[in-house]
């Protein structure tokens, strides 16, 4: 119990410091000091609070399930469980009430303390930990009445304290956060809920078609019941977040990040696995080595195959279709918000200059995750050379099979990602510009180039290595390429990747060159009222980078968007300092000797 706290509260402090920092840097981001003393007292205030709560609700778990029967283990000390239950209850939850009741108090007479980030923070994890227990105490629930037809004293008792610390912090999340401070915390409870639903569908689905695929073979115990309480506690606790709150929250870049790349990404992984493994083991059987494996002992995981692969599939399109029907009813005017305006296509309509970055990101996604499979059978079949043309001993798969494994991923992975390439290679025809010059496709391949790079490194050092192990023992060789194979596997796929999209840049490089200057200036500092919606929206607009400087000598009128954007016109290329005030804007371009511009 006391390594379960420990961990808790060492998460609860590294999680408090994060925040700390990051609301420091955007306060003095915004021109006001970094920490001051109201955030040091705020982050230990939080941070107890939240020790007092988890404290107060171990003792209530305990002390509940003994009223419902549980007993202690042989192995326990019965008499320090109890007096440990009852200190924490009798001592924390009065203390834990009465700090509540003091931040309450501060809330209703200074709307910083309710608006500080550091609040927010802590209700998020508060309520995060309180439904990770109670969801997992429900599974055991549902495991001991269909395991053993009897209730689990302790897990009932787990599940009410730990419930009702979720139901308090998740109400007063509704009640005190707004949309913006308010989705870190639906986000992430979808996402454990949306865990915990598809590893109990995968286990409980699994299990049953393995039940009437090998009925005389399959013997999974308490199996099945466990992946009922995981499908059971995950629906609910998804259901809460996402269902009834998520699916209905704006279209921030936050909610785009978790649509895109767990939604959506996710469920791409899912299904490619699951097919990859699956097809594999259909290739093995009918052209492979056996091993002198019977059928059942073969495919005895390819009925939990099959099912991820339909769970996968399904989350990847029950994502993508959340995510055209957001942008479909996207509110007018809701730019802010929604940065861009098009819903995800099903096919390849290289619509130009209106093709938006959220459609970019989900197509360079999709190609991005299809091109690592294709790369690792790139990498696995120059395994299956070296592993054939050398002398060894074959440990795991044999060769043969390394060679299937291979055609396995390039099967599974080329198709893929040749389809979204061809959408993203019809776009760049149609509109070469903007499609060159897009935010997405720049870090799509500086991020290729970056992952790439350092798995060459790290390759390049692991052969090096095996090289110079052998050549001081005296005995380079064959063998030496042969234990060398996976490093050099590695270098093989990342060279291809990386010669192929280097060609894409430079390309793209020329397109740029032809293309002349951009319209717009070069770097652009707003010096009035602080409006990150209208500096997001200048960075859409021209490219350009965009600072925000706010105003303390003089009142500074709010930014006229459209009036920003007419002033910019013959500016292109040059830096500016945009300021207002009560005459109106005055637009200066200034040149920067040092090298540096405005907007860095």
């Amino acid at each position: 119990m006391s390594g379960i706290l420990g961990a808790i509260f060492g998460l609860a402090l590294v999680v408090g410091l994060l925040v700390l920092v990051v609301s420091a840097a955007r306060r003095r981001g915004r021109g006001h000091d970094g920490i001051d003393a109201r955030s040091v007292r705020r982050f230990f205030q939080y941070v107890l609070l939240f020790a007092l709560f988890v404290v107060a609700a171990v003792g209530l778990a305990e002390l509940l399930g003994r009223l419902f029967g549980a007993r202690s283990e042989p192995w326990e000390d019965d008499a320090y469980q109890l007096a440990q239950a009852l200190a924490f209850v009798f001592v924390g939850l009065p203390l834990a009430a009465a700090l509540a009741w003091w931040t309450w108090r501060r809330h209703r007479t200074d709307t910083a303390e309710r608006d500080s980030t550091l609040f927010a923070a802590y209700l998020t994890l508060t309520a995060l930990t309180g439904v990770f227990v109670a969801a997992t105490s429900l599974q055991r629930l549902v495991v001991a009445a269909v395991q053993e037809s009897r209730p689990d004293a302790a897990a009932a008792g787990s599940l009410l304290a730990w419930g009702a610390l979720w139901l308090g912090h998740w109400v007063a999340a509704r009640r005190s956060l707004d949309h913006r401070r308010g989705t870190p915390h639906v986000l992430l409870g979808s996402l454990v809920g949306l865990v915990f639903t598809l590893a109990g569908l995968v286990t409980t689905l699994g299990i049953l078609l393995d039940l009437v695929l090998r009925p005389d073979v399959v013997r999974y115990g308490s199996g099945l019941a466990e992946g009922v309480g995981l499908l059971l506690s995950g629906a609910l606790v998804w259901g809460v977040y996402w269902l009834a709150d998520g699916v209905r929250l704006p279209r921030s870049t936050l909610w785009l990040a978790y649509v895109l790349p767990v939604g959506v990404g996710g469920g791409l992984v899912m299904a490619l696995v699951a097919a990859s493994r699956l097809l594999w083991s259909v290739l093995v059987w009918l052209v492979g080595d056996r091993l002198g494996r019977t059928a059942s002992e073969h495919f005895e995981s390819a009925a939990f195959e099959v099912v991820a692969f339909l769970a996968g599939v399904a989350v990847w399109g029950y994502h993508r279709w959340v995510l055209g029907a957001a942008g479909a009813r996207r509110p007018a005017g809701d730019e802010a918000a929604t940065p861009e305006p098009d819903a995800v296509a099903a096919g390849p309509r290289p619509d130009g200059p209106t093709r938006g970055e959220v459609r970019r990101v989900y197509e360079y996604l999709m190609a991005g995750i299809a091109l690592i499979a294709a790369a690792f059978g790139v990498g696995t079949i120059l395994v299956a050379l070296i592993e054939a043309a050398t002398p060894g001993e074959d440990v795991g798969l044999t060769v043969r099979n390394t060679a299937l494994a291979a055609g396995t991923l390039l099967a599974v992975g080329v198709p893929v990602w040749w389809l979204y390439w061809r959408r993203i290679r019809a776009a760049v025809a149609a509109a070469p510009g903007p499609e060159a010059a897009s935010l997405t496709r720049r870090v799509f391949l500086v991020l290729l180039f970056g992952v790439a790079g350092v798995a060459a490194v790290v390759a390049l050092i692991a052969v090096a290595l095996t090289f110079f192990q052998d050549l001081v023992s005296g005995a380079p060789g064959a063998s030496t390429v042969r234990e060398a194979r996976y490093g050099l596997g590695v270098l093989v796929a990342t060279a291809a990747v990386s010669a192929y999209h280097g060609t894409v840049f430079r390309s793209d490089r020329a397109r740029t060159v032809t293309a002349g200057q951009p319209a717009g200036p070069r770097s652009i500092v707003l010096v009035g009222v602080d409006d990150p919606d209208l500096e997001r929206r200048l960075v859409r607009a021209t490219g350009a980078r965009v600072e925000g400087w706010v105003r303390l000598d003089a009142p500074a009128p709010a930014w006229d968007a459209d009036a920003v954007l007419a002033a910019l016109d013959g500016h292109a290329g040059e830096d500016l300092l945009v300021v207002a005030d009560a005459a109106g804007l005055r637009v200066l371009s200034v040149d920067l000797g040092d090298g540096r511009s405005a907007g860095r």
